[in-house]
């Protein structure tokens, strides 16, 4: 049996303000972006749960009364007996599992995240090279996102591990003009 080196785990040492502005930064990007897949994910699956369980409501309303309108075969009775309790299994389910609350509560993790982006982003560019942010300030803005992390719901593991994979695979620039977002990358 092959034994495998552990990987090399890498801890982030700021070198200063600035550096420590973008860790927070670079963290924050990635926070919004695990928020936002989530929540897409979340209500993609509220959409389709909820869909079937109309559908299969819809077939047992439907079949009732045909079902009532003559004398039905016991195969019947037992195909609508069968999709009555799996309608009301899948709307069971979605109330359960409450989809819609999930994927709102990630969907504003992700504003919050995308609004310590900007603040971020601002206070960044108010003095490269020579950036002077009290301590106060700077404690502020931890505070800040503490809050967010705090509250934010978890991110379910396959999504997070999917963001640092993206994360880790692409690779990052770091761009000074907003323009640059739009140059095709051969040209940036």
């Amino acid at each position: 049996m092959a034994t495998h080196p552990p990987e090399t785990k890498k801890i982030f040492e700021p070198g200063g303000t600035e550096e420590l502005l973008r860790g927070w930064l670079l963290h924050s990007h990635k926070g919004r972006q695990r928020h936002d897949r989530a929540a897409r994910h979340l209500d993609r699956e509220r959409l389709w749960l909820g869909a079937i369980a109309t559908g299969f409501a819809a077939v047992v309303g439907a079949s009732v009364f045909t079902a009532l309108e003559k004398e039905s075969s016991d195969r019947l009775k037992v195909i609508i007996a069968a999709t009555s309790i799996l309608s009301a299994i899948l709307s069971g389910l979605s109330t359960f599992l409450n989809l819609s609350e999930r994927a709102e509560k990630h969907r504003s993790a992700g504003v919050r995240y995308k609004a310590m982006i900007r603040e971020l982003e601002r206070r960044l560019s108010e003095g490269t090279g020579n950036l002077t942010i009290t301590p106060s300030v700077l404690e502020e803005i931890q505070k800040r996102l503490d809050e967010l992390e705090e509250n934010a719901p978890i991110v379910p593991e396959r999504i997070f591990l999917l963001v640092d994979k993206d994360w880790n695979t692409h690779r990052v620039e770091i761009i000074t003009k907003a323009t640059d977002f739009y140059k095709p990358n051969n040209q940036a």
